[in-house]
């Protein structure tokens, strides 16, 4: 929804612009989902609450020492690589962005254990309270004509509000659940592996403009056409899929014999899914680009449904790397995102043609074998 009050007033050249900073601050967001895997993953093996001084570790605490090193991380580096990635002018950029992946650090341990104690009302309101409040922001920003950091912040403002907001309305809930058997070097070792494969999601996923920014070349409008294309194609199945992935792995974890079942079903449903949207969006998608964004961002529908397809194989990647994470298979899960990831760019990078048809290549061939990587190691042993 952001795209659609952003691109029409930037437009493609402007949105390309905009996109690296959009881009940028999702890809450390997708990062640091690492966080809320492992936490979804520790409260659902442990099953119950802990009385508050039970428990080896309390995902609260560990949750506040890292998102404070990842404050004073990004803001004292900020200076270094904000004026080369979002321009001279606009190097003080790299103050929202600390503020947004810092809070993302509590907003991920606490999405985490709302999921894994099966609390889908505060889980659920997190993310609603996050979007709406970022599209109102933008929105406002636009309408009174602010400046690319009035944006900055109005894109980053809604992650400590809806931290705030849910952790203010559940507390007593959280608290409880928030302590878990792993001790603090055990939660730290899986963290840090799941961060890995959210490293290499987060490249494939909301920082894959960056990657292509850097493998496009010259033309800047075509790059905004694209990568407005692929954000589109992607909405109708990675959205849902990945606002379930914690539901994912909390059902695979708290019932491990039937979670082989459940993810043949996912994925049938997500084979038959792909295709009807691909059919949609080759059909009318031309048009309907061109009606809300301008000619400038026109892309041929047969482009448009490989996207679709492509995006369909990142939700296979999704489901079967949730299977193995759940499965306590950390290294497996980790390898195949980081395999799929590395076989994306180098394919992006090596395929003769067009940006859009070296991008659907890249986001086939990746996820796939990283899929496959997932099948055949992340079994529970």
């Amino acid at each position: 929804m952001i795209l659609l009050v952003v691109a029409p007033a930037l437009g493609p050249a402007g949105y390309a612009s905009f996109s690296v900073y959009w881009g940028a601050l999702f890809m450390v967001v997708g990062i640091l989902f690492g966080v809320q895997q492992e936490s979804t993953r520790a409260v659902s093996h442990k099953g119950e609450s802990f009385p508050e001084s039970g428990g080896s570790s309390s995902l609260l605490r560990f949750a506040g020492v890292l998102g404070a090193a990842v404050l004073v991380l990004v803001v004292t580096t900020g200076l270094i690589w904000a004026g080369p990635l979002f321009g001279s002018a606009n190097a003080g950029w790299a103050y929202p962005l600390a503020i947004a992946v810092a809070s993302y650090v509590g907003v991920a341990a606490l999405n985490g254990i709302l999921a894994g104690s099966g609390q889908w009302g505060g889980f659920a309101a997190v993310p609603l309270i996050d979007g709406l409040l970022r599209l109102i922001l933008v929105a406002i920003a636009l309408w009174t004509g602010a400046d690319g950091t009035a944006l900055a912040w109005a894109v980053a403002i809604p992650f400590p509000v809806s931290l705030l907001v849910v952790v203010s309305a559940r507390w007593a809930a959280v608290r409880s659940y928030s302590r878990v058997r792993e001790s603090y070097r055990a939660l730290a070792s899986n963290a840090s592996r799941t961060m890995v494969a959210s490293t290499a999601n987060a490249v494939l996923v909301n920082g894959f403009p960056v990657i292509l920014s850097l493998l496009a070349g010259g033309d800047r409008a075509a790059l905004g056409a694209v990568v407005l294309a692929l954000t589109l194609t992607r909405a109708p199945i990675l959205v849902p899929l990945t606002a379930l992935q914690s539901m994912l792995i909390a059902r695979f974890s708290a019932a491990p014999e039937k979670a082989p079942r459940l993810m043949v079903t996912v994925l049938i449903g997500l084979c038959v899914f792909t295709p009807v949207v691909g059919v949609v969006a080759g059909l009318w998608g031309e048009s309907l680009l061109v009606g809300l964004f301008g000619g400038g961002f026109a892309i041929e529908g047969a482009l448009l449904t490989w996207l679709v397809i492509a995006s369909g194989c990142l939700g296979v990647l999704t489901v079967t790397g949730a299977r193995a994470l759940a499965a306590g298979r950390h290294t497996a899960f980790a390898t195949g995102w980081v395999l799929a990831c590395v076989l994306a760019v180098a394919a992006v990078a090596l395929t003769p043609g067009d940006i859009g048809f070296r991008t659907v290549v890249g986001l086939i061939v990746g996820p796939l074998i990283g899929a496959a990587w997932h099948l055949v190691f992340g079994r529970r042993p």
